[in-house]
This record gives C-alpha cells, sequence and structure tokens, in this order.
C-alpha cells in the first residue's frame, strides 16, 4: 500500500473516533484529551500526507519519463521531413530543428554514420503514419494495448521477403543465433525413475554486416521548387531500397559483398523439376516439406515464384471445366506469392519455353533480415555539379540468415512455363 493510502485510512479512523467523542452526552476530561491529541495527530498527519502524495508523483514521473519520451521520439520521426534534411545537406548547412534532433538522437543510439553520411529513421522511408499503439477491448470489458509493427517491419511488409515468411530483426554489435542440430525426441520414463534423454546438439549462426548502397540523382530545381518532393523522395528510396533487399533474400549470390539469399543456401538441396508448372508438381513437393517440418496444417507452407508461375497455373485449366490448376493450389490451403524479386524468368528457347525458380518455407520464424541500425543518406552536390544535379546516396545495413534451411525449404529449379 502506497504511504499516501496509509496516512488517508489513519485520518478516517481519527476523523470517526473525534466524532464519536463530540457525539456524547457528556464530554469527560480524558474524552477531551483524547480529542486534543487526535487533533494534534490529525494536523500532523496532514502535513505527511501532503509530502507523500508528492514523493510519489515524483517518482511515477521518473516511471513515465522513459516511456514518453520513446513515444516522443517514435513520434518525431515519423515527422521527419526528408527533402528538408537534403535540402540543407546540398547547401553545406548544418542541420536545425527536428531533422538535426532526429539524427542526433540515432547517432546515440546506433554510432556515428559508417559511410560519412547523416543518420536518418526509417520512419522516413515510410509512405503512411499509424498509430504506435491500438486500443481494443477484451473479453472482460477492459481497454487492452496492443502494439503494432515496428517501422522497420512496416517498411518490409510489403515485401517478398517479408510476405515469404522472413523476418526483421534489429541488430547490434554481432548478434549469435543458436539452432537445434539434434536429440529434440523425447524420453518416455516410469514413475520414480531417472530421465535418460537424448542430449540435445546445438550450434550458432552469426550474421556479417553488408553494405546495401543505392545512388540517386535529384536536379536543384526540384530539391527548391517541388512541393510534392518529400513524398517522391519517400516512395523512390523506399521502392530501391525495399527491391534490392527482396533480391538480396531470394537471389542473392554472397559473392561481391552481397548477402547469400536463398538461391544460394539452398543451392545443394536444390530439387531440378524440369517439367511444367502443375498443381501435383506443387503440391507433391509442398507434401514433402510439411512431412520433414513436422507441421499440423499444410496452408504453413509458403510458396512463392515468379510472376510467370502466376500465368502458368492460371493458365493451366482442369479439361472441360474452368477450373485451372492455380484454383486448385488455392483450394487446397496455400497461399502462393509472386514476384519478380523470386526469380527472373528464363530465357526462352526453340519452342518459346523458359524456366524459373520457385521457393518454399515451412512454418516461419527460420529466415532472418538482420538490420544494423538506421540508414545513412550522403547527400553529395559536388560530383555532379556540371550536371546541375545532386548525387543522393542511401547506406543500410543488412544480412539474410535462414535456420534450418535442410528441413523447413526447398527450391525446384527448372519450373518451366510452357509443356
Amino acid at each position: 500500500m502506497l504511504k499516501s493510502q496509509e496516512i488517508t485510512l489513519a485520518q478516517s479512523k481519527r476523523r470517526e473516533r473525534m466524532a464519536e467523542i463530540q457525539k456524547a452526552d457528556e464530554i469527560t476530561d480524558d474524552a477531551r484529551t483524547e480529542l486534543r491529541s487526535l487533533t494534534d495527530a490529525y494536523q500532523g498527519a496532514e502535513v505527511e500526507l501532503r509530502a507523500a502524495l508528492i514523493l510519489e508523483d515524483q517518482e511515477r514521473d521518473k516511471i513515465k519519463e522513459p516511456d514518453n519520451a520513446e513515444r516522443s521520439f517514435e513520434a518525431e520521426c515519423r515527422q521527419f521531413d526528408l527533402s528538408s534534411f537534403i535540402s540543407d545537406l546540398s547547401a553545406d548547412k548544418a542541420l536545425t530543428g527536428r531533422e538535426a534532433e532526429v539524427s542526433a538522437e540515432l547517432e546515440q543510439r546506433h554510432g556515428r554514420a559508417q559511410k560519412g553520411g547523416d543518420r536518418f529513421p526509417w520512419e522516413a522511408l515510410t509512405l503512411e503514419t499509424r498509430a504506435d499503439v491500438e486500443t481494443t477491448q477484451s473479453a472482460s470489458g477492459d481497454l487492452a494495448s496492443r502494439p503494432t509493427m515496428t517501422a522497420l517491419e512496416r517498411f518490409f511488409e510489403a515485401s517478398a521477403a517479408q510476405r515469404f515468411g522472413v523476418q526483421t530483426i534489429q541488430a547490434t554489435g554481432n548478434p549469435s543465433f543458436p539452432e537445434i542440430t539434434g536429440g529434440t525426441g523425447l524420453s518416455w520414463v516410469s514413475e520414480g525413475t531417472g530421465a535418460d534423454a537424448a542430449a540435445i546438439t546445438t550450434t550458432a549462426q552469426s550474421p556479417d554486416l553488408h553494405t546495401a548502397t543505392g545512388r540517386y540523382l535529384l536536379s536543384r530545381q526540384a530539391i527548391r521548387k517541388n512541393p510534392a518532393l518529400d513524398a517522391m523522395l519517400r516512395r523512390d528510396l523506399a521502392e530501391v531500397m525495399r527491391e534490392g533487399i527482396d533480391l538480396a533474400v531470394f537471389q542473392g549470390t554472397g559473392a561481391s559483398e552481397e548477402p547469400a539469399g536463398l538461391a544460394t543456401i539452398l543451392d545443394g538441396q536444390a530439387i531440378d523439376v524440369s517439367d511444367k508448372a502443375s498443381f501435383s508438381t506443387l503440391l507433391l513437393h509442398a507434401t514433402e516439406l510439411q512431412e520433414t517440418a513436422k507441421l499440423s496444417d499444410p496452408s504453413q507452407v509458403r510458396i512463392a515464384g515468379a510472376p510467370i508461375l502466376h500465368q502458368t497455373l492460371a493458365d493451366t485449366l482442369i479439361t472441360g471445366t474452368a477450373v485451372s490448376e492455380l484454383d486448385r493450389l488455392k483450394s487446397a490451403g496455400f497461399s502462393p506469392m509472386f514476384s519478380q524479386q523470386v526469380s527472373t524468368r528464363g530465357n526462352r528457347d526453340a519452342t518459346d519455353k523458359g524456366a524459373s525458380t520457385v521457393y518454399m518455407s515451412a512454418g516461419g520464424g527460420r529466415a532472418y533480415l538482420v538490420n544494423w541500425g538506421s540508414p545513412e543518406l550522403l547527400v553529395d552536390p559536388y560530383s555532379e555539379s556540371k550536371t546541375g544535379k545532386v548525387a543522393l546516396t542511401m547506406f543500410a545495413f543488412v544480412d539474410v540468415l535462414v535456420q534450418r534451411a535442410a528441413t523447413h525449404f526447398a527450391k525446384l529449379e527448372n519450373v518451366q512455363d510452357r509443356a
């Protein structure tokens, strides 16, 4: 119980006793003495009560302060003006106002910019503003708060990698991701005997920092005259970043400073289909993946392919019906995802036949896009000065990490779009 509550309760008892004494028909000397004692105690307790309330308010402020500070910083990040940020840097002026404060806070949290640019928040690349917390009514009738996605999750929510189940994680330093490799079976013992379970064997993976770089040329006139520049920059820079990271997740080679994506990680276990894409083929390999991953529901298997796969499945109708192979795949509980970043369409041969790659994942939570800190922006007003343009170079620091690749992922090669 709080100190103020204890004092308030004692004061209530004193008032009750004082009232009883005053209601008596005759007040004795002992009663008068007790009444004076109660009055003195009541007055002293009032002073204690005010002091306790002040101290408790100060404690509450201390507890609330970090939360309020974090919410205030997130609000500042959402209102970050990217065009003003670039305009000041292109004019070689010191940052001021909100942009200077946010950039300085990000450097305080994630360290100084590694490429000589200036840090800016992920929120500056999101095209819409959302509340940090949704307030909902629980079954008991009480109001409950449910946190929504972080800025990083909002940025990647429309990406092919996110839809395929790749999780975005903010990292610091050199994190280690443990992974169970064996000994996961249960042992059954009778009452009173010791357990002799097999030891669980584990390994650990550590992501490596890779620098994603995007270059963007912008005219000086556009910087100073275009009122819609901020929205355009958010859209274009976000598209460049999202497309490039999507490509790295699925098609990353692991060479030339690029992360190793699913194409490289799963290369040793790739399945050569060498046949036209069909419901039966995809169902066969999805079922095999469901078995190796020990899933209870086929809908937990995600399927990702190139847009040509969508056309092939939708164009192939079951004889005598209007039902396509794609309809059959969806009715079986799968929700396939199609993106050019997943796989390119293979070159046409003499019969106008091409092939692409299809990826499958089981369950989710096995592939991660690890991100270090906030992105950086280097504004260079000099290298393109002859053309009257300003060069913007954006940096992000990421890696792709996949666990249980052998049991929870599949790569189907040479999935053809013509028979």
